[in-house]
């Protein structure tokens, strides 16, 4: 296992995950989110090819509409 952190608190992945598999893991619509590793934007094109590395620090954000 790898040890990531996500959005400020600590998360086990399996070695090779890609951001893809995280976002499957947690059970983010990945449609509506957008996902940032060590201050880069991954773009959801390369979600699935982009692999996680012990330590990354991964932020994923929700767009919220409203007005």
């Amino acid at each position: 296992m790898i040890t990531i952190e996500l959005n400020g608190q600590q998360q086990s992945l399996p070695p090779g995950a890609s951001v893809t598999d995280l976002l499957s893991i947690i059970g983010s619509d990945t449609n509506t989110v957008a996902v940032v590793v060590n201050e880069h934007i991954i773009r959801p094109a390369n979600r699935s090819t982009h692999l996680l590395q012990e330590g990354d620090h991964v932020e994923i954000l929700v767009f919220a509409g409203g007005g």
